[in-house]
C-alpha cells in the first residue's frame, strides 16, 4: 500500500512541477506581452513626443535664439527677445510648409507682418528667415549666416523675435524665424 502511494504520490509531485513550471513559463510569456506592448506605446509616445517638442520646439528655439543673440552680441548688437505672438505666426507658417500647403519660401509674409504690426504696436520693420532639413538649431543658424540676406536680418536693427518649428511626414524640419523693431516701451529691454 505504501508502494502505490508513494508511486501515485510521485506522480502527482512531477505532475504539480509540470505545472508550475507551465505557470512560471506562461508567467514571463505574459510579462514579456506585457513589456513588449508597454516598450511599443512608449515607443509611439516617444515619437509623438520628439515630434510635438519640434512642433512647439521651445527648447530648439530657445537654442536658435541663443545663437543668434551670440552673432548679434560679437557685433555689439542688443539681443533679440522672443515673442509669443511672432512664435504663433513663425510655427504657423513652419507647418503650412510642412504638410506642404504652401511650397517653401516666404509666401504670405506681408500678411503675417500685418498681423504682428496690428498686436504689437509702434513697429517699423519686419523681417523673416526660413529654412529646411537642417539637424539643430547651432546647424540652421551657421547657415543662415553664410547667406547674406539671412544674415542681414539676424544682425539687422530688431529687437523682437519668433521662432517656429514643424516637422514634415519625411521627419524633416522646417523653421521659420521672424524680426520686428518696435519702439513701442512694454517691449523694450
Amino acid at each position: 500500500m505504501l508502494k502505490i502511494f508513494a508511486k501515485y504520490a510521485g506522480k502527482f509531485c512531477i505532475e504539480i512541477n509540470k505545472r508550475l513550471k507551465m505557470k512560471k513559463i506562461l508567467s514571463v510569456a505574459n510579462a514579456l506581452i506585457v513589456l513588449s506592448f508597454l516598450s511599443l506605446f512608449h515607443s509611439e509616445a516617444a515619437a509623438k513626443s520628439t515630434q510635438e517638442n519640434v512642433e512647439t520646439g521651445s527648447s530648439m528655439e530657445k537654442a536658435i535664439l541663443y545663437y543668434v543673440n551670440q552673432y548679434r552680441a560679437q557685433k555689439g548688437l542688443p539681443a533679440l527677445k522672443m515673442n509669443k505672438q511672432m512664435s504663433r505666426e513663425a510655427e504657423i507658417h513652419s507647418r503650412e510648409m510642412a504638410a506642404h500647403k504652401i511650397s517653401f519660401g516666404h509666401k504670405d509674409f506681408n500678411k503675417r507682418i500685418k498681423r504682428l504690426f496690428a498686436e504689437i504696436k509702434d513697429c517699423r520693420g519686419g523681417a523673416e528667415n526660413v529654412a529646411y532639413n537642417y539637424k539643430g538649431a547651432q546647424d540652421v543658424v551657421k547657415n543662415w549666416m553664410t547667406s547674406r540676406g539671412h544674415r542681414r536680418n539676424i544682425l539687422g536693427h530688431y529687437n523682437l523675435t519668433g521662432i517656429g518649428l514643424a516637422r514634415d511626414s519625411k521627419g524633416k524640419i522646417y523653421f521659420t524665424q521672424i524680426f520686428l523693431k518696435t519702439d513701442n516701451p512694454a517691449y523694450k529691454h
